[in-house]
Protein backbone atom coordinates (compact mmCIF):
# COMPACT_ATOMS: atom_id res chain seq x y z
CA UNK A 1 0.00 0.00 0.00
CA UNK A 2 1.17 3.58 -0.59
CA UNK A 3 2.41 5.65 2.33
CA UNK A 4 -0.40 7.29 4.26
CA UNK A 5 -0.81 10.97 3.50
CA UNK A 6 -2.09 13.86 5.56
CA UNK A 7 -3.94 16.21 3.20
CA UNK A 8 -4.14 19.73 4.65
CA UNK A 9 -6.47 22.27 3.05
CA UNK A 10 -4.82 25.60 3.81
CA UNK A 11 -4.79 29.08 2.33
CA UNK A 12 -1.33 29.74 3.74
CA UNK A 13 1.23 26.89 3.75
CA UNK A 14 3.58 28.88 5.99
CA UNK A 15 1.09 29.81 8.69
CA UNK A 16 1.61 28.18 12.08
CA UNK A 17 -1.31 25.73 12.08
CA UNK A 18 -0.22 24.26 8.76
CA UNK A 19 3.43 24.11 9.81
CA UNK A 20 2.57 22.33 13.07
CA UNK A 21 0.47 19.78 11.19
CA UNK A 22 3.21 19.19 8.60
CA UNK A 23 5.80 18.70 11.35
CA UNK A 24 3.53 16.29 13.23
CA UNK A 25 2.83 14.32 10.04
CA UNK A 26 6.51 13.95 9.21
CA UNK A 27 7.31 12.80 12.74
CA UNK A 28 4.57 10.18 12.38
CA UNK A 29 5.96 8.87 9.09
CA UNK A 30 3.24 10.42 6.97
CA UNK A 31 3.54 12.35 3.73
CA UNK A 32 2.10 15.84 4.23
CA UNK A 33 0.35 17.39 1.23
CA UNK A 34 -0.86 20.98 1.43
CA UNK A 35 -3.81 21.77 -0.84
CA UNK A 36 -4.24 25.47 -1.54
CA UNK A 37 -7.75 26.47 -2.67
CA UNK A 38 -6.38 29.04 -5.12
CA UNK A 39 -4.54 26.26 -6.99
CA UNK A 40 -7.11 23.47 -6.66
CA UNK A 41 -8.31 21.72 -9.83
CA UNK A 42 -12.09 21.56 -9.47
CA UNK A 43 -12.46 19.94 -12.90
CA UNK A 44 -10.10 17.02 -12.20
CA UNK A 45 -9.72 16.88 -8.41
CA UNK A 46 -7.23 14.43 -6.89
CA UNK A 47 -8.50 11.17 -5.41
CA UNK A 48 -7.51 10.37 -1.84
CA UNK A 49 -6.32 6.84 -1.07
CA UNK A 50 -8.10 4.58 1.39
CA UNK A 51 -6.59 5.39 4.79
CA UNK A 52 -5.39 8.89 3.91
CA UNK A 53 -5.97 11.67 6.45
CA UNK A 54 -7.77 14.94 5.72
CA UNK A 55 -7.88 18.13 7.77
CA UNK A 56 -9.14 21.55 6.70
CA UNK A 57 -7.36 24.55 8.23
CA UNK A 58 -8.95 27.14 5.93
CA UNK A 59 -12.48 28.35 6.68
CA UNK A 60 -13.49 29.93 3.38
CA UNK A 61 -16.47 28.66 1.40
CA UNK A 62 -14.20 27.31 -1.33
CA UNK A 63 -12.12 25.41 1.23
CA UNK A 64 -15.28 23.78 2.60
CA UNK A 65 -16.33 22.78 -0.93
CA UNK A 66 -12.87 21.29 -1.58
CA UNK A 67 -13.12 19.26 1.63
CA UNK A 68 -16.48 17.94 0.47
CA UNK A 69 -15.02 17.04 -2.93
CA UNK A 70 -12.08 15.15 -1.42
CA UNK A 71 -13.83 13.32 1.39
CA UNK A 72 -15.11 9.77 1.02
CA UNK A 73 -15.83 6.95 3.52
CA UNK A 74 -12.26 5.64 3.27
CA UNK A 75 -10.67 8.92 4.42
CA UNK A 76 -9.82 9.60 8.08
CA UNK A 77 -11.26 12.92 9.24
CA UNK A 78 -12.33 14.54 12.50
CA UNK A 79 -15.97 13.80 11.69
CA UNK A 80 -17.54 10.79 13.36
CA UNK A 81 -19.80 10.37 10.33
CA UNK A 82 -17.67 9.44 7.28
CA UNK A 83 -19.43 12.19 5.29
CA UNK A 84 -19.69 14.63 8.18
CA UNK A 85 -18.23 17.46 6.11
CA UNK A 86 -21.68 17.88 4.58
CA UNK A 87 -23.32 18.56 7.96
CA UNK A 88 -24.04 22.22 8.74
CA UNK A 89 -25.10 23.38 12.20
CA UNK A 90 -26.93 26.67 11.60
CA UNK A 91 -27.96 27.19 15.23
CA UNK A 92 -25.38 25.21 17.13
CA UNK A 93 -26.31 26.40 20.62
CA UNK A 94 -29.96 25.50 20.04
CA UNK A 95 -28.95 21.96 19.00
CA UNK A 96 -26.60 21.63 21.98
CA UNK A 97 -29.37 22.75 24.32
CA UNK A 98 -31.70 20.09 22.89
CA UNK A 99 -28.93 17.53 23.41
CA UNK A 100 -28.70 18.55 27.08
CA UNK A 101 -25.43 20.49 26.93
CA UNK A 102 -25.63 23.62 29.14
CA UNK A 103 -25.57 26.82 27.06
CA UNK A 104 -26.52 30.44 27.81
CA UNK A 105 -30.20 31.15 27.23
CA UNK A 106 -30.43 32.40 23.66
CA UNK A 107 -32.90 33.64 21.05
CA UNK A 108 -31.68 32.67 17.60
CA UNK A 109 -33.65 34.96 15.27
CA UNK A 110 -33.48 38.75 15.33
CA UNK A 111 -36.40 41.17 15.46
CA UNK A 112 -36.68 44.95 15.82
CA UNK A 113 -40.13 44.86 17.41
CA UNK A 114 -39.51 46.70 20.67
CA UNK A 115 -42.25 45.03 22.64
CA UNK A 116 -41.02 41.59 21.59
CA UNK A 117 -37.40 42.52 22.32
CA UNK A 118 -38.40 43.67 25.80
CA UNK A 119 -40.14 40.33 26.40
CA UNK A 120 -37.02 38.46 25.30
CA UNK A 121 -34.72 40.51 27.53
CA UNK A 122 -37.02 39.83 30.48
CA UNK A 123 -36.93 36.10 29.67
CA UNK A 124 -33.12 36.25 29.65
CA UNK A 125 -33.08 37.75 33.14
CA UNK A 126 -32.90 41.42 32.20
CA UNK A 127 -30.02 43.66 31.21
CA UNK A 128 -27.14 43.31 30.55
CA UNK A 129 -27.52 41.02 27.56
CA UNK A 130 -25.24 40.04 24.70
CA UNK A 131 -25.81 40.29 20.95
CA UNK A 132 -23.80 37.86 18.84
CA UNK A 133 -23.39 37.69 15.07
CA UNK A 134 -22.70 33.99 14.25
CA UNK A 135 -19.74 33.04 12.10
CA UNK A 136 -17.31 35.67 13.35
CA UNK A 137 -14.13 35.12 15.37
CA UNK A 138 -11.94 36.82 17.99
CA UNK A 139 -14.96 38.45 19.60
CA UNK A 140 -15.98 40.39 16.48
CA UNK A 141 -19.76 40.72 16.36
CA UNK A 142 -20.19 40.17 20.11
CA UNK A 143 -21.72 43.20 21.87
CA UNK A 144 -22.63 43.55 25.55
CA UNK A 145 -25.46 46.02 26.20
CA UNK A 146 -26.22 47.49 29.63
CA UNK A 147 -29.02 50.03 29.05
CA UNK A 148 -32.20 50.33 27.00
CA UNK A 149 -31.32 53.30 24.74
CA UNK A 150 -28.14 51.51 23.63
CA UNK A 151 -29.96 48.18 23.38
CA UNK A 152 -32.55 49.37 20.87
CA UNK A 153 -30.07 51.29 18.73
CA UNK A 154 -27.70 48.29 18.60
CA UNK A 155 -30.63 45.98 17.77
CA UNK A 156 -31.61 48.21 14.85
CA UNK A 157 -28.04 48.42 13.58
CA UNK A 158 -27.40 44.68 13.76
CA UNK A 159 -30.72 43.82 12.11
CA UNK A 160 -29.99 46.27 9.31
CA UNK A 161 -26.55 44.77 8.70
CA UNK A 162 -27.27 41.06 9.29
CA UNK A 163 -31.04 40.58 9.05
CA UNK A 164 -32.41 37.90 11.34
CA UNK A 165 -29.03 36.15 11.65
CA UNK A 166 -28.26 37.68 15.05
CA UNK A 167 -28.45 35.94 18.43
CA UNK A 168 -29.59 37.55 21.67
CA UNK A 169 -28.05 35.85 24.70
CA UNK A 170 -28.09 36.04 28.46
CA UNK A 171 -24.97 37.66 29.89
CA UNK A 172 -23.14 35.14 32.08
CA UNK A 173 -21.34 37.17 34.74
CA UNK A 174 -19.09 36.87 36.65
CA UNK A 175 -17.39 34.09 34.75
CA UNK A 176 -14.08 32.64 33.58
CA UNK A 177 -13.62 31.86 29.90
CA UNK A 178 -11.87 28.61 29.02
CA UNK A 179 -10.89 27.31 25.59
CA UNK A 180 -10.80 23.52 25.78
CA UNK A 181 -9.31 21.53 22.89
CA UNK A 182 -10.81 18.06 22.60
CA UNK A 183 -9.24 15.24 20.55
CA UNK A 184 -11.10 11.93 20.23
CA UNK A 185 -13.11 12.33 23.41
CA UNK A 186 -10.22 13.54 25.56
CA UNK A 187 -8.97 16.99 26.55
CA UNK A 188 -5.74 17.67 24.67
CA UNK A 189 -5.22 21.16 26.11
CA UNK A 190 -7.12 23.83 28.01
CA UNK A 191 -6.29 27.42 28.70
CA UNK A 192 -7.96 30.43 30.27
CA UNK A 193 -8.74 33.53 28.20
CA UNK A 194 -8.40 36.81 30.09
CA UNK A 195 -10.58 39.94 29.88
CA UNK A 196 -9.13 42.75 27.79
CA UNK A 197 -8.63 46.21 29.26
CA UNK A 198 -11.83 48.27 29.02
CA UNK A 199 -13.58 45.38 27.26
CA UNK A 200 -15.81 42.56 28.51
CA UNK A 201 -14.48 40.22 25.80
CA UNK A 202 -11.54 37.95 26.52
CA UNK A 203 -8.42 36.97 24.65
CA UNK A 204 -5.53 34.52 25.00
CA UNK A 205 -2.17 35.69 26.38
CA UNK A 206 0.63 33.24 25.60
CA UNK A 207 2.93 35.04 28.05
CA UNK A 208 0.64 34.15 30.96
CA UNK A 209 1.94 30.60 31.40
CA UNK A 210 -0.30 29.88 34.37
CA UNK A 211 -3.32 30.24 32.08
CA UNK A 212 -2.03 27.16 30.24
CA UNK A 213 -0.73 25.13 33.18
CA UNK A 214 -3.68 25.60 35.55
CA UNK A 215 -6.20 22.80 34.94
CA UNK A 216 -9.68 23.64 33.74
CA UNK A 217 -12.48 22.53 36.09
CA UNK A 218 -13.33 18.89 35.57
CA UNK A 219 -16.96 19.75 34.93
CA UNK A 220 -15.93 22.15 32.16
CA UNK A 221 -13.79 19.48 30.54
CA UNK A 222 -16.71 17.07 30.66
CA UNK A 223 -19.18 19.45 29.01
CA UNK A 224 -16.59 20.27 26.32
CA UNK A 225 -16.24 16.57 25.51
CA UNK A 226 -20.02 16.18 25.56
CA UNK A 227 -20.49 19.13 23.19
CA UNK A 228 -18.08 17.64 20.62
CA UNK A 229 -19.83 14.28 20.96
CA UNK A 230 -23.19 15.92 20.33
CA UNK A 231 -21.97 17.50 17.10
CA UNK A 232 -20.26 14.36 15.87
CA UNK A 233 -16.80 15.92 16.03
CA UNK A 234 -13.63 14.14 17.10
CA UNK A 235 -11.78 17.44 17.39
CA UNK A 236 -12.96 20.87 18.48
CA UNK A 237 -12.07 24.04 20.28
CA UNK A 238 -14.82 24.48 22.86
CA UNK A 239 -15.43 27.83 24.54
CA UNK A 240 -16.80 27.33 28.04
CA UNK A 241 -17.87 29.98 30.54
CA UNK A 242 -17.53 28.99 34.20
CA UNK A 243 -19.96 31.12 36.21
CA UNK A 244 -19.06 32.27 39.71
CA UNK A 245 -21.58 29.74 41.01
CA UNK A 246 -19.56 26.93 39.39
CA UNK A 247 -22.08 26.31 36.60
CA UNK A 248 -20.67 25.70 33.11
CA UNK A 249 -22.01 27.15 29.87
CA UNK A 250 -20.81 26.15 26.41
CA UNK A 251 -20.64 29.17 24.14
CA UNK A 252 -19.68 27.27 20.98
CA UNK A 253 -17.66 24.44 19.50
CA UNK A 254 -15.19 25.72 16.94
CA UNK A 255 -14.23 23.41 14.08
CA UNK A 256 -11.83 23.84 12.50
CA UNK A 257 -10.18 25.88 15.19
CA UNK A 258 -6.91 27.58 16.10
CA UNK A 259 -4.89 25.12 18.17
CA UNK A 260 -1.37 26.62 18.06
CA UNK A 261 -1.45 28.63 21.31
CA UNK A 262 -0.47 25.74 23.66
CA UNK A 263 2.54 24.94 21.48
CA UNK A 264 3.67 28.57 21.53
CA UNK A 265 3.08 29.00 25.26
CA UNK A 266 4.23 25.77 26.90
CA UNK A 267 5.33 23.52 24.01
CA UNK A 268 2.20 21.39 24.27
CA UNK A 269 1.75 19.93 20.79
CA UNK A 270 -1.96 19.57 20.02
CA UNK A 271 -1.17 18.99 16.33
CA UNK A 272 0.76 15.83 17.27
CA UNK A 273 -2.20 14.51 19.25
CA UNK A 274 -4.56 15.29 16.39
CA UNK A 275 -2.36 13.62 13.78
CA UNK A 276 -1.87 10.56 16.01
CA UNK A 277 -5.64 10.13 16.26
CA UNK A 278 -6.18 10.56 12.51
CA UNK A 279 -3.34 8.16 11.66
CA UNK A 280 -4.82 5.45 13.89
CA UNK A 281 -8.22 6.04 12.34
CA UNK A 282 -6.69 5.81 8.85
CA UNK A 283 -4.92 2.57 9.72
CA UNK A 284 -8.20 1.07 10.91
CA UNK A 285 -9.80 2.05 7.59
CA UNK A 286 -6.96 0.32 5.74
CA UNK A 287 -7.42 -2.84 7.80
CA UNK A 288 -11.12 -2.88 6.97
CA UNK A 289 -10.21 -2.75 3.27
CA UNK A 290 -7.64 -5.58 3.48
Amino acid sequence: MPVQRLIIISDEPEEDLTEQLVDAAQLSGLDAVVVQPQHFDHVSPPVLNHGDLLYRVAITHEACVIEQQLIHPGVATCYRNPLGAFTIWDNQTLFLARYGVPVPRTFHAMTTDRQELSRRVEALGGLPVVFKVPGKSLGVGVVRVDNWPTFFSVADALESAHGQHVHLMACVEPAEHWRILVVNGEVAAAYKNLPQEDDFRTCVDEDQKDCFTSPAPESSQNVAIEACEALGLEFGGVDVLVHGSGRDYVLEVNFPCYFAHPKHAINLDVAAQLVTHLKQKGQQLREQLA
